[in-house]
């Protein structure tokens, strides 16, 4: 007898989210995900003695408060995350719309634009605030201390390397990539909890990984309701943006 869950999620799931990939792909793909990145690492250390520029770049890179070191390592995140989610669509023969890059209405997604926004504001507020309630020493207002270093620098790299760029990389992996594999196999609901779960902890600090849960299940419900993640990731950027003014600001 199938599980009731399989049940479910079998004849509910839209067919957008049928993706070929499967639970198992996921782990294989966060290997691969941070396997470049600890591959590239190790070649510019292995060309370093050889080649003046790239010990110069290693040396940058060392030091937390280096604005353009800290801009290169996250394009390397990113072509690292765009050229894994490749070889998945590669694999399977399919294209960038099995990730979610499809067309949308733009006054569709602007009603739910404002909705979301409204709603992602009194949730995560009220979150925050419970749990600040429930666990003691938790801190709802500790500054957010992960983009400070480029935030601080080139305003230029800074709103590519903290508001456009990452919104296009997550939302292709965590709503285009992990969200529709979870949902093919515990449906929707849980789909939706467990990457956004995911999400959240990738962010590395309590009160912003709450935060970005919140965010995450909002975003898994427009890309379910306008079968694009492209609305999601012009939220994303304000999202991202209005962190960055907050950061500038201090």
């Amino acid at each position: 007898m199938k599980k009731w869950w399989r049940k479910t999620h079998t004849r509910d799931l839209p067919e957008f989210l049928n993706v070929p990939w499967t639970i198992g792909d996921l782990f294989v793909f966060v290997a691969l995900w941070f396997g470049i990145q600890i591959l590239i690492v190790l070649l510019l250390r292995g060309l370093s003695p050889y080649v003046p520029v790239v010990a110069q770049f290693l040396r940058a890179a060392s030091n937390p408060n280096n604005v353009s070191a800290s801009f290169v390592l996250e394009l390397i995140d990113a072509v690292a995350g765009f050229g894994v989610v490749w070889y998945y669509l590669n694999k399977y023969k399919v294209g960038w719309s099995a990730v979610g890059w499809r067309k949308v209405s733009i006054w569709k997604s602007l009603a739910y634009l404002g909705g979301i926004l409204l709603f992602f504001i009194v949730v995560s507020n009220l979150l925050l605030l419970l749990v600040q309630v429930l666990v003691p020493g938790f801190n709802a207002n500790q500054a957010q201390t992960g983009d400070q270093t480029i935030a601080s620098g080139s305003h230029s790299l800074a709103i590519i390397a903290l508001v456009l760029l990452p919104p296009i990389l997550e939302e292709t992996i965590f709503r285009g990539f992990l969200f529709a594999a979870l949902a093919k196999r515990w449906g929707m609901v849980w789909g939706a909890i467990i990457s956004s779960a995911i999400f959240g902890i990738a962010h590395w600090q309590a009160n912003i990984s709450l935060y970005t849960f919140v965010l995450g299940l909002l975003l898994c419900f427009m890309y379910v309701r306008l079968k694009s993640i492209v609305p999601g990731i012009f939220v994303h950027m304000l999202n991202n943006y209005l962190a960055y003014i907050a950061l500038t600001s201090k």
